[in-house]
This record gives structure tokens, sequence and C-alpha cells, in this order.
């Protein structure tokens, strides 16, 4: 008889630390890992946090399995002492730690496992295929750092979890900026509604909003598309991407095929604009430089602008933002010149310029110089946050149209 192959349908995923228990480090590792799931479609139902306690991760990880057909732990697999979780992992399944000799300082793994390496750390991830209670069990261990776990599991652990799932997807994102959540899902409203064989499934970040078009696959027909395209002609401009690029990679790419160079003059920004592109690989390419002016006389000496304009508008106007750009595209000789200033907050607003008022100018050679104004409301970082995407999202908009 041919042996039933092992299915994962449920999963759970339980984050280990007593940092994660008292906020001392927020848990990204689960938002990373239900996303993933989803997309192998393993539902979660559950996600759960236990500290460096062995009896209670121990009671935690059984009532997971009982309830699961996988279970991940993230975190735990360091070489401290309060590093237990392998070791309560081969507890519960009667296995041995086998000394691995090319992983130090932790060169241990539970017996019979699938080890999968860690490109950027010391611990290994593993994968136990064993019975627990009279049904087969997976229990996932990864380590904590998202900078090691997340290029672990997308470069060797999800083909592997693939393989126990009993379908295939495909799966689309339509990625949106300059439109809330809200609003996004009101105009969507009939076609989440009406969704059947293609499911649409909105979600947002303080950068964008996202709607995943999903569908399982089914006699290899791909019905995906006539859905994006119903999004793209109800969302026009919005749309800045139909994968999985974020707005900076798709400004930094738009700018590298035109062969152009963008240069920043940032106020209330500080610095985060250019950092935000510098973050993308290839950002050396078309970064020409930029200006931190976050006080009037650095605006006055790095970008030249006028005293006159500063006393008689104010940092925060029109016509500082237009010069700023302006004296920021002759300084660098970039193509393309963004400025930022306004009103972050929480205080230094006013009733003509309240906390959030931003203003972002954009100078370009041969060309009228703009500038745009723009009512943010949050705390102070999320005002700033958006500021630049803002700046990036007109970038995208002027490369689009050249």
């Amino acid at each position: 008889m041919t042996e039933e192959p092992f299915v994962i349908l449920r999963a759970q995923i339980l984050s280990v630390g007593t940092e994660l228990l008292i906020g001392q480090t927020l848990d990204t590792n689960a938002h990373f890992l239900a996303q993933q799931l989803t997309e192998l479609g393993i539902s979660t139902y559950r996600h759960s946090l236990v500290g460096d306690n062995e009896k209670r991760l121990e009671e935690d990880m059984k009532r997971a399995l009982q309830d699961n057909d996988l279970v991940i732990t993230t975190g735990g697999l360091g070489p401290t002492e309060d590093d237990v979780t392998a070791e309560v992992a081969c507890g519960i399944f009667n296995k041995k730690l086998i000394p691995m000799d090319e992983v130090t300082p932790y060169p241990a793994v539970p017996e019979g496992a699938i080890i999968f390496q860690n490109d950027n750390g010391s611990a290994p991830g593993s994968l136990i295929l064993a019975p627990f209670e009279g049904s087969m069990k997976a229990l996932l261990l990864l380590p904590g750092p998202p900078d090691e776990m997340e290029p672990m599991f997308s470069n060797y652990v999800k083909d592997e979890l693939a393989r126990h799932t009993p379908y295939s997807f495909i799966h689309r994102y339509v990625r949106l900026y300059g439109i809330g959540e809200s609003q996004a899902e009101r105009m969507a409203h009939d076609l989440i509604t009406f969704q059947d064989e293609v499911t649409i499934a909105p979600y947002a970040s303080p950068t964008e909003v996202i709607f995943r078009v999903s569908q399982r696959i089914a006699n290899g027909e791909d019905k995906t598309e006539p859905v994006v395209q119903a999004l793209l002609s109800l969302f026009g401009e919005h749309v800045f991407e139909v994968g999985k690029r974020p707005l900076e990679q798709v400004v930094l790419d738009g700018l590298l095929r035109r062969g152009l160079k963008v240069a920043f003059a940032e106020s209330l920004t500080g610095g985060l604009a250019a950092s935000t592109l510098a973050s993308v690989p290839g950002a050396s390419e078309v970064l020409a430089g930029g200006f931190i002016t976050y006080n009037d006389a650095m605006k006055q000496r790095l970008l030249g602008v006028s005293p006159k304009l500063l006393s008689e508008y104010g940092a925060v106007s029109e016509e500082v933002a237009r010069a700023m750009a302006e004296g920021c595209r002759l300084k660098t000789g970039a193509d393309i010149a963004v400025s930022f200033t306004g009103i972050a907050g929480p205080t230094g607003g006013s009733e003509k310029t309240p906390v959030g008022t931003v203003w972002i100018g954009m100078a370009e050679k041969d060309k009228d110089t703009q500038s745009f104004v723009y009512h943010f409301t949050g705390l102070r970082n999320r005002i700033r946050l958006r500021a630049v995407y803002h700046g990036l999202n007109l970038i995208r908009k002027r490369i689009e149209s050249r």
C-alpha cells in the first residue's frame, strides 16, 4: 500500500522570548509568517507568545500541536542558556539533539529533522515531521531575528512546506498610493462582495494599500487577469505596481530606465527621503545626493534660499519649497530635485499653518518648478513618513509622464 502523504491545512505561530512578552521587542515575525502561510493555502487560526520558560513553552507547544497540523516557533534557538526551544521540541518528540559541526556557536539540531541553513546567522532552522498523540505533525523551528528568519523561510522553508499543501495558488498584488484604505475598499466593494473563484483581499500599511488577488488553481486556468484589469480601471493613477515592488523600488527602477538622477532637500523629513531611496539596492546609480537643511541658516547657506523669502513667507511655504528644490537641483546637477518643508509637530503649528502642513517642491531642468501642499494628520513620524512617500509618488508620476 502507498503511504498517504502528510498534508498541512492549519497552523499556529508560537513566538518565543520574554522580550516579546514585555514589549521590549516588536514581533514582526508573526506578521510575515501569517502572510506566507496564506500564500501557501495554510490557514492560521492562532498566534501566541510565550516567554523563555521551559515548562510553559512545553505546555504551549503541546497544545498547539494538538490543534494544528503545523506549529511554527520563532526564537529561542541561539547560544544562550535561556534558548531552549529545540531542547523542548526534542523532549516532546522523544528525539535527541545531534551535534552539527558546521553550525556554531549552537552546534545541535533535532535528530532526524530537515535542516535549513542560516545564511545570515548561526542558528539553523529545522522541521520535525513525526507522530504526536497518534497523528502526524510538523514542528518548524526558526530563528528569532527577522533578518535571519525571513530569508531562511523564503529561500528554503517555503518550498519544503509547499510539498505538504494540497493546493496551488496564484497571488497577484495591485498596489496603490494616494488613496486611503477605507475609500479604496468602498470603491472596490462590488468586486470584493461578488468574488467567486478569484478572491480579493485588501490590506494596508502607512505607505500603501494593497489588493491581493488570489485563485486556487484548477485545471491550470488563470482567471486573475480580468480582476486585476478591473482594479486597474477602477483606481487609475493610484496604481503604482502590479507585483511585489514597494514604491521606492518602483521609483528607483523608473529612474534607472530613463537614466535620470534625483536629489532631495529635506527640512522636516531630516534625510528620511534620501535614506528611503538609498535602502533599495542600486540607489547609487540614481541618487545624486541631498541636503538636510533643518533650519533657516542652512537653507540659506546650502541651498541659496534668500533671507527675504524666509522672512516674508516663512520656512513652511510654497515659495521656500520651490527655492529649496531649485537650489538643490543647481547644487547637485540632478535631473529632478524634490524638497520637503513643513511642521511635523507635536508643537509649532499656528492657525494659518497647522501641524501636519507639508509643502513639497519639485524642480527640473528647463521646466517650471512645481509645489504641492498637503495637510497630514497623525503623530510626528507618521507625518514625516507620509511626506516622504508623497514625494516619491510625485517622482513616479513625473517619470511616467516623460
